[in-house]
């Protein structure tokens, strides 16, 4: 089997970016986001997609429209696996700074470890977990091989902390060290490669970089 090589893109910048404000999964992209947009496209037409799998939202689907103008002729679908990590819905159209916001995050992250615990209808550690590994497991069985995949910030640091640490992955380690670190800007790039290992005992996803976004400089 060749390597499948998938590159994971982050949405432009959005309104709820911009604004700190959090509009669920209808916010738009704002006008730098199209310019990010053009901006990765440029990148993207030097590595011959053939494929792209998008999440559903509003300001994926806008990144996405602009990169399939000039990836013309290539299969597109939509993919729920591929959405941003779900937060309760008593945080929509709410200020990220605001105390009551700050208090449900405060609580989410002491219990972020307890196995099953919600605070009321997000997704929790596993859920999240789980989500990240069927998405791979999705990945793997597209035929194509050159993949991209335009998606969202938080759920790449899933795939990317699913990818490095497997099995070892829990929810302490995920909240105190990949949910802190460097926010991924919008349209980076995290390229996986899945492969043989070098024992040729089957298949694994080896990094290849991470928040690459040198086409916004």
């Amino acid at each position: 089997m060749n390597s499948k090589h998938v590159y994971f893109v982050r949405h432009g910048e959005s309104v709820a970016n911009a604004t700190g404000i959090r509009h669920g999964e209808e916010t738009l992209l704002t006008s730098l986001g199209k310019i990010q947009a053009e901006q990765v496209t440029k990148r993207l037409l030097k590595i011959r997609i053939e494929r792209i799998v998008k999440s559903p939202f509003v300001r994926t689907r806008e990144t996405s429209a602009v990169i399939e103008q000039e990836l013309h002729g290539i299969p597109v679908s939509e993919s729920s696996l591929f959405i941003e990590r779900v937060n309760p819905s008593v945080m929509r159209d709410r200020h990220k700074h605001d105390p009551e916001m700050i208090r449900i995050w405060d609580e989410i992250e002491k219990n972020y470890h307890t196995h099953d615990w919600h605070h009321s209808d997000e997704e929790n550690f596993e859920d999240l977990r789980d989500r990240a590994m069927r998405a791979m497991k999705f990945l793997e069985t597209l035929p194509e091989n050159r993949i991209l995949v335009v998606t969202h910030g938080l759920f790449m640091k899933a795939i990317f902390a699913h990818v490095l640490l497997g099995g070892k992955l829990n929810g302490r380690v995920f909240w105190d060290c990949f949910v802190p670190a460097k926010t991924v800007r919008n349209t980076g790039i995290m390229h996986l490669e899945y492969t043989e290992n070098f024992h040729k005992t089957g298949m694994y996803w080896k990094l290849i970089s991470w928040n690459d976004h040198a086409h916004l400089e």
